[in-house]
């Protein structure tokens, strides 16, 4: 039973982290609509927004709802919106409705973390390994499919994995009730110092990655001057090492915890360097795009880990709090990127993201001085 669970949840993470994929069809998306980049990219900094928002206070409250049933009210939302994406040619009202998931999102991840958390510990990161996979392998398969077919087909997909998304869950996933949670009691959490002092770690890292990770295809298409049809590889590669590095640094955390925390921004400002001095050179944007996959993959993990591990005592706010930083990281992270591609300024682009890996690594030797004991 508890493999079923496991698989079930992994998949629901998987198909509604689909849902953030769609950075790579942002210029598809500004021209589908006759809108600019600026415009489009609210398709992701608002559905980013709201996952933010939401993610501190809705998961405490939805908890009390049996679990199997919110979980298919939450993958149906997302079908729903898929769908009517389809048929619709305004702009507005495609934002309207691209909006309306992301009240659920928080919520069915931040309970399915609890859930894993619950039944086997061990088996959290399988829910982490969902999302990442969901939203960075997914980045390449929207993008090749925006690419090759258009951005109605991009919907056409993310209805269909939502679909299977939902059959794990009607088939795998048993009856679970909810537990009641004080909304309340939870938010205090949010002044506790060992929380505060985990932010801005997790932020410094985010903002860095999200402002080069979500404009991948507009570099490689404009610096690297490679075809769409490798574009889809590139990507699809990187999305494959982003997976492999969700589940490499889950068993490092496991060996060496706070190790990994302190190095992962120093060798990732290495990464990004790299990347930016090659960038012009297909083969080895290649293998530094692996090398970024694999680091970007591991985000997930260690800002899950991070924040989870400063507040144990109210582990939905945790997971909420992990889906709200991660997510205002990709807002702010799109937002800043946006406007360096629209002024064609991708090497401060680059210096921008290597100055925040920089400034994490501090902020994370200071909480694991101040609070040893956080494991």
């Amino acid at each position: 039973m508890l493999k079923k669970i496991t698989f079930s949840m992994f998949l629901m993470a998987f198909s509604l982290s689909t849902f953030l994929s769609i950075p790579g069809i942002i210029p598809l998306i500004a021209e589908y609509f006759s809108v600019p980049i600026t415009m489009a990219s609210l398709f992701v900094a608002l559905f980013a927004l709201i996952l933010s928002v939401t993610g501190l206070f809705l998961p405490s409250y939805f908890s009390k709802y049996e679990r199997k049933r919110f979980f298919i009210i939450s993958l149906s939302v997302f079908i729903l919106s898929s769908f009517l994406q389809i048929f619709i040619d305004n702009f507005y009202l495609a934002l309207f409705i691209r909006l309306i998931p992301a009240f659920f999102y928080s919520s069915a991840i931040s309970i399915a973390l609890t859930v894993m958390g619950e039944l086997d510990h061990g088996n959290v990161n399988k829910v982490v390994l969902g999302v990442s996979a969901g939203s960075i392998l997914g980045l390449s398969i929207s993008t090749h499919i925006g690419m090759t077919y258009g951005y109605v087909f991009v919907n056409v997909w993310l209805l269909l994995i939502n679909v299977i998304g939902l059959a794990g869950i009607w088939l795998l996933f048993p009856e679970m009730e909810g537990h009641q949670r004080n909304t309340v009691e939870n938010i205090k959490f949010a002044r506790d110092k060992r929380f505060l002092v985990s932010l801005p770690f997790t932020i410094f890292i985010g903002v860095a990655i999200s402002m080069i990770y979500n404009y991948f295809s507009v570099v490689l298409e404009v610096l690297t001057k490679i075809p769409a049809d490798l574009i889809s590889i590139f990507l699809f590669a990187n999305g494959i090492a982003a997976v492999c590095g969700t589940s490499l640094f889950g068993y490092f955390i496991g060996k060496r915890n706070n190790l990994p925390i302190v190095i992962y921004p120093i060798v990732f400002a290495v990464v990004v360097i790299f990347l930016g001095l090659g960038i012009e050179v297909p083969e080895f944007t290649f293998v530094q795009l692996i090398l970024f996959g694999l680091m970007d993959g591991s985000m997930h993990t260690i800002s899950q880990y991070w924040l989870s591990s400063s507040i144990r005592e109210a582990p939905e706010f945790a997971n909420g709090a992990y889906l709200f930083i991660n997510n205002m990281n990709r807002a702010v992270g799109v937002f800043i990127g946006g406007i360096f591609i629209d002024e064609k300024a991708g090497l401060l682009l680059i210096i921008t993201s290597v100055v925040c890996f920089i400034l994490a690594s501090p902020t994370a030797l200071y909480r694991i001085r101040k609070f040893p004991n956080l494991k």
